[in-house]
């Protein structure tokens, strides 16, 4: 099964759209979205493709009852600041990561096969232990310069990370 991973999408809506091609391009079976959705009204974006979609809550989503609620139409669910699911019996956790402390305490209980997280904007897979850590960095694009997001293979833990495009960062939109 393929699970497109996503994350820090901050109403980005191009991005959104860009991401979920691609995710139904390669025929992801299952969205994860590791928070910073940001507005409720990006759950229309979600729209027709048919995906499932499991998310969390990150540090700047604020409206998170009409996220809840608007997600749920398109077949979203939210499950809150700390996720689990088990999906082709790999332990999956999904935080918006936040906490550094709260994250390495996650990765380094052995819990789970598989730490899905967002919030650093930076694209990073590694290993730790028995664990892999996936970060598909932003959508969102104006922090690093790069829009990304993964995919995960769970047969073989094989990750991919994306890249959507570049844009400029805000850095660089102030100094103009």
């Amino acid at each position: 099964m393929l699970i497109g991973i996503m994350s820090d999408s901050h109403d980005n809506f191009r991005g959104i759209k860009e991401a979920l091609s691609v995710f139904s391009k390669r025929n992801v079976e299952l969205v994860l979205h590791a928070g910073d959705v940001i507005g409720s009204g990006n759950a229309y974006l979600f729209d027709g493709y048919g995906i499932p979609v499991r998310l969390v809550y990150g540090n700047n989503d604020g409206d998170r009852v009409g996220l809840s609620r608007y997600f749920k139409r398109f077949g979203g669910e939210y499950l809150g600041d700390f996720g689990e699911l088990e999906v082709d019996g790999l332990r999956i956790a999904m935080l918006h990561g936040t906490e550094e402390a709260l994250v390495r305490a996650v990765v380094a209980s052995g819990l789970y096969d598989i730490v899905v997280r967002g919030h650093t904007h930076r694209a990073e897979v590694r290993r730790e232990g028995r664990t892999l850590v996936v970060n598909p960095g932003e959508i969102w694009g104006h922090l690093t310069g790069i829009r990304s997001v993964a995919i995960l293979d769970t047969s073989t833990r094989d990750v991919e990370i994306v890249e959507l495009g570049r844009c400029e960062t805000f850095r660089e939109i102030l100094q103009k």
